[in-house]
C-alpha cells in the first residue's frame, strides 16, 4: 500500500488535484488531474495515480487537503464529522436518560400526559419510551 498526498483547489467549475509524488513520473511535468464535483476526487485521482505510477486501485491509499481560498474544507469536513458525531452520542445519552425517567416514573403511577410534559415530548412518544 502507497500512500499518496494529495492537493486539492478549486478552479472555477473544477477542483484541481495535484499529487506531488507524481511530478516527473513517465514524464509527466505536473502531477495533476481535476474532477467536476467534489465527491469524484478520490475516485480521479485514484485512477490518475493508477494510471501514472502502473499500480493496482487496491494499493493506492489517500490523504487529501483541500482548499477553496482561505477555507482549510479539509479541515472544515473533519470538525463537522466530528461534530455529528458528538452528537448523535449526545442523542443517545439523552435517548437512555429519557427511557429510564419515563419508566420510572411510570412506574410511580405518574399518567404519561405528565411524563410526555417532563421530558419535553407528546403523551404519544412518552407512552413508547415508557413500555420500551
Amino acid at each position: 500500500m502507497t500512500t499518496y498526498r494529495i492537493d486539492v483547489s478549486r478552479d472555477d467549475r473544477w477542483w484541481m488535484i495535484r499529487i506531488p509524488q507524481l511530478d516527473g513520473v513517465n514524464g509527466n511535468i505536473e502531477g495533476l488531474t481535476q474532477a467536476r464535483r467534489y465527491a469524484d476526487i478520490a475516485k480521479e485521482a485514484t485512477d490518475y495515480i493508477c494510471t501514472v505510477a502502473d499500480v493496482a486501485p487496491s494499493t493506492v491509499e489517500l490523504v487529501v487537503t483541500a482548499h477553496v481560498g482561505e477555507t482549510d474544507v479539509t479541515a472544515a469536513a473533519e470538525e463537522v464529522s466530528q461534530a455529528r458525531a458528538e452528537a448523535a452520542r449526545q442523542e443517545a445519552h439523552a435517548m437512555r436518560v429519557a427511557t429510564a425517567t419515563a419508566r420510572q416514573l411510570a412506574a410511580e403511577g405518574v399518567p404519561v400526559r405528565d411524563i410526555g410534559a417532563v421530558l419535553g415530548v407528546t403523551f404519544q412518544r412518552a407512552s413508547q419510551l415508557a413500555n420500551s
